[in-house]
């Protein structure tokens, strides 16, 4: 079976004179396939494995055509020992008519290019520096307190800007804040004003100069916006509670009647029935028009790079065609990204957003790493069918994260999830130690990995406010094993451009070892990751192939420093318990 239809699952434009290919396969052993194709005459190109299911095959090959918008095509498939089969779009005999692909730059899904490289921190502003005692809230509490969904700590914009030796040291080079607008709140999500910094964090001349820093360091920042919801605060809405369906702003929200009631129940549509979070009437002009003020006015302002969406998915779409147009008029180069906690096709495919969160990768790493829940060559198939589901250029722009301020801690989820499993404790050590592997899938993969603050360090904590602990700063209290594999780990990233902007291609997966095999391939460099995910240590062999490299090549572990020569036509090499490699030419 062979199959290839010129639908974006198998066909995408990559650049004008760039296309991605694919062909869809039956799973069968030394089965090749190349595309071939017209450009100043018959050309071929290789196709790699790029997902797999239980009974099939994807392939994919890119290639680059000197006359950009069209293509003609077809595919070649042969197993070794067997007659080649050839795929047409009008036959399958050889002569038939080949498949012929057009597309414009409209076509084309862009992302902004500075994503590719990106690795981003999640901060959530209370709790990550206390960089000016001066503006803290009333009742500001002591650093490392246990947190509460009221109390503040006195985290603010300044203090961000004095670690930013810190977080260079690190590595990462995308900060995503929580909001940051005026409000009474210590996360912010209510928010009393959408043009002015909280002062408690400081103002717009604040965050302007830690925009000004943070490009200077080689560094993106990004706001959270939240347009479905506003706080009580918020001047329409105190409007209306002083002067009832008099105010001129009645219609910014869903108001059953008047005058406004907040208890015993709300008598007004709120987010999740909190009567502190009234819905906004996005459809309404007003409404939409102030919200995309504010979309352009940061951009603008303060040079920010550009949005974290919250709960998009509640607002309808027209409002955030309108409000990408206008962002990417205003910086084409922002990023705009949508929690989405699920199957995020209509988002991307309807270029709404560049990227979302990618709770789905979330997922799947934590079932298989943290809880065992299916075999590791299922973990392989269904991330593969992710990967499927959206534009190319997307995936590298979805944010690959293991933990958030909604979720519990990366490591206190190992614990939970371990402590499920027969044979395990559930300790820290080990809820890190299986965490390593998982690790090492996130930083090379696919996507701009997204670190929530802190769990470099071992930060542990259950769901919200567990999860929002202070930021320790005494390096006593550091977990400096971790804090270092962290940070060799986004070095190399940021060292090998395979994995930044390289396309995935899996190799192998050992159910019985948990081991793991892929491959990141750009033009004609590769860098091959394997994990062993498993307690015990293992001998891993790789056919080299595969990943057509030749014998006497000597290739270089990142994470152990070990060298190791391809003989035979194959890389044979030693895994401890709970670890990985990162493999590069050398």
């Amino acid at each position: 079976m062979l199959l290839h239809r010129t639908s974006p699952r198998f066909c995408q434009p990559l650049a004008p004179g760039k296309l991605l290919l694919r062909l869809k396969t039956r799973r069968r052993a030394k089965q090749h396939c190349q595309v071939v194709y017209e450009d100043r005459g018959l050309q071929t190109a290789p196709m790699h494995v790029y997902a797999r299911t239980p009974h099939y095959l994807y392939y994919q090959a890119e290639i680059e055509l000197s006359r950009p918008g069209e293509c003609r095509y077809f595919f070649r498939y042969q197993v070794e020992g067997e007659e080649p089969v050839y795929l047409f779009a009008g036959s399958n005999e050889q002569g038939g008519r080949p498949f012929t692909y057009r597309w414009t730059a409209a076509d084309i899904f862009t992302i902004p290019e500075w994503i590719y490289d990106a690795v981003s921190y999640q901060i959530f502003p209370d709790r990550f520096y206390n960089g000016n005692p001066a503006n803290d809230p009333p009742g500001t509490r002591p650093w490392g307190e246990a947190p509460t969904r009221e109390n503040f700590f006195g985290g603010d914009l300044e203090g961000i800007q004095a670690k930013i030796p810190y977080l260079k040291f690190l590595g990462v080079n995308a900060l995503w804040l929580n909001p940051i607008f005026a409000s009474p709140s210590n996360h912010r999500y209510n928010t009393s004003d959408y043009l002015a910094v909280d002062p408690a964090l400081g103002d717009t001349a604040t965050l302007s100069r830690l925009v000004e820093s943070l490009h200077a360091a080689g560094m993106h920042l990004i706001l959270d916006g939240v347009f479905n919801h506003t706080g009580t605060e918020f001047f329409a809405f105190k409007d209306v509670v002083a002067r009832g369906a008099s105010s001129p702003y009645k219609d910014w929200y869903y108001f059953y009647d008047f005058p406004v009631r907040m208890e015993p129940r709300p008598n007004y549509t709120c987010w999740w029935d909190i009567p502190s979070l009234p819905k906004l009437k996005v459809s309404n002009p007003e409404v939409r028009n102030y919200l995309l003020q504010v979309a352009t006015y940061w951009l603008r302002e303060a040079g920010t790079d550009g949005w974290r969406l919250d709960v998009p998915n509640e607002i309808e779409p027209a409002f955030w065609r309108e409000f990408r147009r206008q962002v990417k008029e205003t910086n084409p180069q922002a990023y705009i990204v949508g929690e989405i906690w699920h199957d995020a096709r209509f988002w991307l495919q309807g270029r709404l957003f560049d990227g979302v969160m990618n709770y789905l990768f979330r997922d799947l790493v934590l079932d298989y790493f943290a809880r065992r829940r299916f075999p590791i060559s299922t973990l392989d198939f269904l991330l593969g069918l992710v990967r499927l589901r959206y534009p190319e250029a997307a995936n590298f722009a979805l944010l690959n994260l293991l933990g958030s301020h909604d979720t519990a801690r990366v490591i206190t989820t190992f614990q939970e999830g371990l402590a499920g499993l027969p044979g395990h404790s559930g300790s820290y050590a080990e809820a890190v130690t299986h965490l390593r592997p998982a690790l090492i899938l996130q930083l090379t993969y696919p996507g701009a990995p997204l670190i929530y603050y802190g769990d470099e360090l071992g930060m542990t904590g259950g769901p919200d406010p567990d999860c929002r602990r202070t930021m320790p700063w005494e390096p006593r209290a550091w977990d400096q094993d971790l804090l270092n594999f962290y940070r060799r780990l986004i070095a190399l990233r940021q060292r090998l451009l395979p994995l930044r902007r390289g396309y995935f291609q899996p190799l192998f997966t050992d159910d019985r070892a948990d081991v793991y095999a892929y491959a990141r391939r750009l033009a004609g460099e590769r860098v091959i990751v394997i994990l062993n995910a498993g307690d015990l240590p293992q001998a891993i062999t790789l056919a080299a192939g595969e990943l057509a490299i030749a014998d006497g090549t000597t290739w270089q572990d990142g994470l152990s420093g070990r060298y190791f020569e391809v003989q035979g036509g194959q890389i044979s090499l030693p895994l401890e318990a709970n670890s990985g490699a990162i493999l590069y030419q050398s």
